[in-house]
């Protein structure tokens, strides 16, 4: 029996200043959904054995960011497990953040946690937002599933690995060949209780060949995901938050969890 919550897309940052030219006038700094999210996380009436961050934990790959990330991430009632996205490097997130206690960073990597199997599968794609895996990731994946032959197992990625039904998602967000990662994961369908993404600042959940996908809004803002839509454009009505999620023997329960619109 695990409890855990799922975050993403974060996008802390040491600058206070911080606004992309790309984002909409008026979105708050990431910081001030990061904190709400942190408040609302030590302020859960029930225990949670682990957090897992989908990636973009900082918004630019710069040292600051991360030590800044690191303060706010302190003092967690559980340990965390972090995983590189395309806004972040991967080197400065394992350098800076990893201490192998209370944080986790995992590129390609393989964490039991118990009973549970904790798989990364590094889709950062050294800053693509639509990368594909090498074949050396592929075998990877195949076998450090093979290794599993105990206990559940959940799957983390950045990236979406299959196509979301939205149109400007899966052309310039999903992980290009993430078919040929999800044939692998059909393979071990049996022993998969889920596997967890962020990078398209939405909540879905879709199930494919017994392999049920569930992604994570962002802290930060989030973006608009209905059908045919051919551009990027933002979901003002997409609050932001985090999944709690639920393995009870072999079942994974998820419930949805947004983040107060103030910080009353």
């Amino acid at each position: 029996m695990t409890t855990f919550l799922h975050i993403s897309d974060t996008h802390i940052s040491g600058n206070p200043a911080y606004h992309p030219p790309w984002m909409t006038a008026g979105t708050n700094h990431p910081n001030v959904g990061a904190k709400k999210l942190l408040r609302a996380i030590k302020q859960l009436p029930y225990a949670i054995d682990f957090i897992l961050h989908t990636g973009d934990v900082c918004a630019e790959p710069l040292a600051d960011d991360y030590h800044c990330a690191r303060d706010l991430l302190d003092n967690l009632p559980a340990p965390i497990i972090l995983m590189p996205g395309n806004h972040d490097s991967g080197d400065l997130l394992d350098a800076i953040m990893h201490d192998g206690t209370g944080r986790h960073v995992l590129r390609d990597a393989h964490l039991r946690l118990g009973g549970l199997h904790v798989i990364a599968l590094d889709t950062s794609g050294g800053g693509d937002h639509a990368p594909s895996l090498r074949p050396q990731q592929l075998d990877w994946l195949e076998s450090a599933l093979e290794s599993c032959q105990d206990g559940q197992v959940i799957v983390a990625a950045h990236n979406p690995l299959l196509k979301t039904g939205v149109a400007w998602l899966d052309d310039s967000m999903r992980v290009q060949n993430g078919a040929a990662a999800h044939a692998i994961l059909a393979r071990h369908s049996h022993r998969i209780a889920g596997v967890l993404h962020g990078h398209i600042h939405q909540p879905t959940l879709s199930c494919a060949d017994g392999v049920s996908y569930i992604s994570c809004p962002s802290t930060w803002s989030n973006l608009a995901a209905y059908p045919d839509l051919a551009v990027d454009e933002p979901d003002p009505h997409c609050p932001p938050g985090y999944n709690l999620l639920m393995l009870r023997e072999t079942r994974l329960f998820a419930r949805r969890c947004a983040l107060p619109a103030t910080d009353a």
